[in-house]
């Protein structure tokens, strides 16, 4: 062995103290400014210091191994450290083994030594261990700890420290060289802490005392660092003496903080035992109970989630930390620790380091935040998941991911970024053996940790954490920062019916009575189904978690729906249909005007939301249209639907398509008139703008069928082409359909060709109307897309399907003619086929409409309406649609004047009755007055139709004074109970106010 002749052997690195180092220098000679261009490319930032180094190791082992010694410094992360430890242990006083020098061995030393400064200090009288190859070879050897000799308990007390150095050391460079993840390396430094503790009772004769060890923190889940404090407690039987057991313990902790001179094991920390630090050093197990039951919280549950026992000769410390973990998991993390947790993570980002961006632990997307996210899910769902529950936060990260609390890819991404976040804390640790959390500010620190986490850069690494803690950061906020946000007292009811696996029956009675369900007990059991779903499909913790945040936006929507019970039945449906709840509750959960606009869609229209639940699909994109609200027009929607149809043949899906079409047009359209964002006269215009688009398609589809079946239609040289022309009447003519509005309809043709089958063009657009006619018809998930009414053809429903235009001219100027059906006309617009055939009916219509009829006529259809009417009176309920005054008296009066006037004032002709009146208003044939009351009670009457069909999902003309219909509806038109009456009572008022204005109007001219 040789002896370095340098003062103490003491090695020049960053830490040591400035030595006039020119008095020992030699001349500046070519060598030296090879060894100082050799430093600079090493990245060596103390050249002065690196030369001092330098010298004394070569003096040690010999100038021939410089070269060898540059060569391994390009691997090492820290040339600077690399030197530095060298020269501290081979230029020692005690000197080296000169097998350090053999191939291979010296390399892999300056290389460990790189890692940090303090791994000098590790490998001192292990030198021979930590340059063999075979020094990690069994890395999945649990380091037993050995029997520990000696005459006296300090020489057992360094024999400890030995062996522990010598296990830390092995550990360190399983990970340095790869054969450790950061998981384990935790694994394999809590069972170090496991042995060494045991070791130690043992070293001070404490191993056979009825008394326990319980480990916390990041010893308790198995995750130390290189660096950690370890946080744990004493406990002891309740009849065992405190004497003896205070009396280990305290030997026990001087030997884990340094004994004897000895480098400390590990920094150790009480507080948090039974307590606290004005507890008894070691209490009893009773005392613990006592203390755990009298001051547990929340803080409590979140530190027991991490306590395991180490070591355990007492007979009560199973049955309590059983009890612990009952009260950890067990009771349901309600509002307000939900809160108290968000509080004390706010304080926490709040300081000085929580604002640190180099913070690796407590800032931005750092270790805190993983830790909070897990103990967070943990205590939320681990009642019910047993799985989930546990210290480590690498295994529980995995559970949560696999029970759905998080999904795939935020498992996978919250432990990438936690593992390589702990493996930066580790290497970072290493570099000065100290609990350092920040990043560092020095470049050639920085530079040096980049290297040793295997990047070529401080950029890289820098680029690498920032993308990892913007994920983590993300996750967090959208699972625990952004819910729970705004609730008080109120809201902890609620939240607790959703979290707790068996919720208190006053907390249920008090959260449910407040509502106006018909029966809050069924209601209660509706909508915990939500919570712990039947299908097994729907059970997904994440679920739970974003419904807890939801539900109290929910329940406040449904008690201001008009039905409650409905709203809530439907919601219920909507979920269990759609089959992904949490992403549902996710985002009405970060839009709560959405919730709202759900249940009120849920709890007014039982029609559009079945017909939103029959195609759940449409789901995201009726949100979508809600928020942007864009007009559609005609072309517009015919455009949205052939972008549709593009690679789609098949007849049957594209039948599928037509329904979703309609379906999400009349919901989106159904939502903004019930919000009150659309107006009702654009209501009707957007659903007649569906319903001819559809008319449209459907029109094309059929044609196809029919030339498939029939053939075309051939036609004579020099004759055009057969040619159709489908146009409207009623409600789809005047372009103001409801949502229960029925498509009147003719077919007019030309009367051209014929089949090569000999089938004339009647034959031929007769079989085409009836295709069109079972297409609107044929039942989809959400029933027919349109029902049909073909009476109004001439002839009625006794007369041909399809009319040639030449029959079409001579019937309606003949005597068959009926003056309803020439009032019928009034309405006519042309939807599809052949534009010029149809502009050409049209034309024709306009120039002959209403030549004939006599006024005489027309007053008595009056009195023969009036009777009919008279006869159905003694019908129940209140009938908008056919009583007097209702909105065939304002139709019927409209259209007949339009009938007997439009030859003088051709303006008047508008299909639209809205347009109508306004028009006869304008050429004075009614005066302002009565325009006004025509107008405000045909949008009024319109609108509660309207509410009607929503309400039960067909065309419905009367309701009912006698079973509740007609409270249910004024509630939904937006009634409440006042001064001047009960809901129903104020829409009947209402309604009789509005026909009986009418009936008055029209008495004035057609008395």
């Amino acid at each position: 062995m040789s002896r370095s002749s340098t003062a103490g052997g003491k090695a020049l690195s960053g830490n040591t103290p400035d030595l006039d180092l020119g008095s020992s220098r030699p001349h500046p000679s070519d060598p030296e400014q090879i060894r100082r261009q050799s430093f600079e490319s090493l990245g060596i930032t103390t050249p002065d210091r690196a030369m001092w180094n330098l010298r004394n190791v070569l003096r040690e082992i010999g100038e021939d191994q410089e070269q060898r010694i540059f060569d391994a410094l390009k691997s090492a992360s820290d040339a600077d450290a690399s030197l530095g430890g060298l020269e501290r242990l081979l230029c020692g006083s005690l000197g080296f083994p000169r097998q350090v020098l053999d191939p291979g061995r010296l390399e892999r030393l300056i290389k460990i030594l790189g890692s940090g400064e303090p791994m000098a200090e590790l490998a001192k009288g292990h030198l021979l261990d930590v340059t063999s190859p075979g020094f990690t070879d069994d890395p999945d050897e649990i380091p037993h700890a050995p029997a520990i000799g000696g005459a006296d308990e300090t020489s057992r007390a360094r024999a400890l420290n030995r062996w522990h150095r010598r296990e830390q050391l092995r550990i360190v460079c399983c990970e340095l060289e790869g054969v450790f993840d950061v998981e384990q390396t935790g694994f394999a430094l809590s069972d170090l802490a496991d042995h060494t503790i045991r070791c130690a009772l043992d070293v001070l004769g404490g191993n056979d005392l009825p008394m326990a060890v319980v480990a916390l923190g990041k010893w308790g889940g198995r995750e130390l660092n290189f660096s950690s404090d370890i946080d744990l407690y004493f406990i002891r039987d309740d009849k065992t003496p405190a004497g003896p057991c205070e009396a280990v313990v305290r030997g026990v902790l001087r030997l884990l903080t340094g004994y004897a001179g000895s480098i400390p094991l590990y920094r150790t920390d009480l507080r948090l035992r039974p307590g606290g630090i004005t507890g008894p050093l070691v209490p009893t197990v009773s005392q613990a109970r006592a203390e755990f039951h009298a001051v547990a919280g929340t803080w409590e549950r979140i530190v027991h989630i991490r306590s395991r026992a180490v070591h355990d000769r007492t007979r009560g410390l199973p049955r309590l930390l059983a009890e612990v973990e009952h009260f950890v998991y067990q009771r349901p993390f309600d509002l307000d620790e939900i809160q108290r947790l968000q509080g004390w993570k706010e304080v926490l980002e709040s300081s000085p380091a929580g604002r640190d961006s180099a913070e690796l632990k407590v800032g931005w997307g750092g270790i805190r935040d993983v830790e909070y996210l897990v103990q967070f899910l943990q205590l939320l769902h681990g009642q019910v998941h047993e799985s989930i529950r546990g210290g480590n936060v690498y295994h529980a990260l995995r559970r949560l991911g696999a029970i759905g609390a998080l999904t795939s890819t935020e498992s996978a991404r919250v432990l990438d970024g936690y593992r390589f976040l702990r493996r930066v804390e580790h290497h970072r640790m290493l570099q000065h053996r100290r609990q350092s959390f920040s990043l560092p500010e020095d470049p050639a620190q920085f530079r040096a940790l980049a290297r040793s986490l295997g990047y070529d850069n401080s950029d890289d690494l820098q680029t690498a954490l920032d993308r990892r803690r913007d994920r983590i950061r993300s996750i967090l906020e959208s699972l625990f920062h952004d819910l729970f946000r705004g609730y008080g007292d109120d809201q902890a009811g609620e939240v607790h019916v959703i979290l707790a696996f068996r919720p208190e029956q006053e907390v249920i009675d008090r959260v449910f009575g407040g509502y106006s369900f018909r029966d809050p007990g069924k209601a209660y059991r509706l909508l915990r189904r939500l919570a712990f779903p039947r299908q097994a499909g729907l059970r997904s913790p994440r679920a739970r978690h974003h419904l807890a945040a939801l539900f109290p936006v929910l329940l406040d929507a449904i008690r201001s729906s008009p039905d409650p019970d409905q709203a809530a039945l439907m919601f219920v449906h909507c979920v269990e249909t759609l089959g992904a709840p949490a992403i549902f509750y996710q985002q009405l959960t970060e839009n709560p005007e959405t919730c709202q606009i759900f249940v009120d869609l849920f709890g007014q229209s039982r029609y559009l939301s079945e017909l939103l639940l029959n195609h759940a699909g449409i789901l995201d994109e009726v949100v979508d249209r809600v928020r942007t609200n864009q007009p559609t027009t005609d072309e517009s929607l015919m455009e949205e639907f052939r972008s549709s149809l593009e690679g789609v043949k098949d007849e049957q899906q594209i039948f599928h398509l037509i329904h979703e079409f309609r379906a999400l047009h009349s919901v989106h359209i159904g939502i903004l008139d019930l919000s009150g964002r659309m107006p009702h006269d654009q209501v009707l215009r957007n659903l007649s703008s569906i319903a001819r688009t559809v008319l449209r398609i459907v029109d094309e589809l059929a044609l196809k069928r029919t030339l498939k079946m029939m053939g075309p239609l051939n036609c004579a040289a020099g004759e055009m082409a057969s040619r159709h022309s489908l146009l409207a009447l009623g409600r789809l003519g005047g372009n103001e359909m409801g949502f229960a509005s029925d498509i009147d309809m003719i077919l007019v043709h030309d009367g051209v060709g014929t089949t090569e089958s000999g089938h004339e063009a009647r034959h031929f657009w007769t079989e085409h109307l009836k295709h069109v006619v079972e297409m609107l018809g044929r039942s989809g998930t959400g029933g027919p897309l349109y029902n049909v009414d073909l009476r109004l053809r001439p002839d009625g429903a006794g007369g041909a399907l399809v009319t040639r235009f030449d029959e079409f001219q001579d019937y309606f100027l003949g005597e068959r003619s009926q003056l309803w059906e020439h009032q019928a006309l009034v309405r006519l617009n042309p939807i599809c086929g052949d534009p010029d055939l149809g502009q050409k009916v049209m034309k024709w219509v306009r120039e002959h409409l209403g030549r004939g009829v006599a006024e005489s006529d027309v007053l008595s259809e009056l009195r023969l309406m009036h009777d009919r009417r008279r006869d159905s009176k003694q019908q129940q309920g209140i009938d908008i649609r056919a009583g007097s005054g209702g909105l065939i008296d304002i139709e019927f009066l409209i259209q007949i004047m339009v009938l007997l006037h439009q030859e003088d004032h051709p303006t008047i002709l508008q299909a639209r009755t809205r347009s109508a009146i306004e028009a006869l208003a304008e050429v004075g044939l009614i005066d302002e007055g009565e325009s006004t009351t025509l107008l405000n009670a045909y949008q009024f009457l319109r609108m509660v139709e309207n509410r009607l069909a929503m309400m039960h999902r067909a065309s419905v003309k009367a309701v009912s004074q006698e079973d509740g219909s007609l409270r249910q509806l004024a509630i939904r038109i937006g009634f409440n109970a006042s001064p001047a009456g009960s809901p129903e009572e104020r829409l009947q008022a209402e309604i009789e106010h509005h026909t009986e204005l009418v009936q008055e109007i029209f008495q004035n001219h057609h008395g």
